[in-house]
């Protein structure tokens, strides 16, 4: 079990992990289909067009790859506070586009993008100390 991050100081590196894994099936599809991401915004009559999900997918593989490095690196202050970072934008992003812009509505695509950068945020911002040794 090599590959995976060191969880002797908790799971959080796992989280990371798993939130990873996550944007990489979302990379994906952004890639080859529109329609999850329709649902997510605003659900499935929205306009998401192609580029438009390209450009959603190169961002959360970016986000991917932030999370990835973090869970194998999560003591480093830069790494943790890039994650922290990733999840900052995604609750601002999401946030701003259901109340500001209305380009996402309460559903079941959007809420468990809201849970996660929810709850890894608050996580993050949390555990700061602890993991950075402050």
């Amino acid at each position: 079990m090599s590959y995976l991050p060191d969880s002797s100081r908790g799971i959080l590196p796992y989280w990371l992990l798993l939130t990873s894994a996550a944007s990489v099936y979302n990379v994906f599809q952004s890639y080859t289909t529109t329609w999850q991401s329709k649902e997510v915004y605003a659900g499935r009559s929205a306009e998401m067009t192609p580029l438009a999900s390209r450009i959603f997918g190169s961002w959360t593989l970016t986000a991917a790859m932030i999370r990835t490095m973090a869970a194998y690196n999560v003591s480093d202050p830069t790494a943790y506070h890039l994650v922290m970072g990733t999840y900052i934008i995604a609750a601002f992003h999401f946030g701003s586009e259901l109340f500001v812009f209305k380009g996402v509505k309460i559903n079941r695509a959007s809420i468990p993008v809201f849970i996660v950068a929810t709850v890894s945020l608050v996580w993050t911002y949390n555990q700061r100390a602890y993991y950075l040794g402050l």
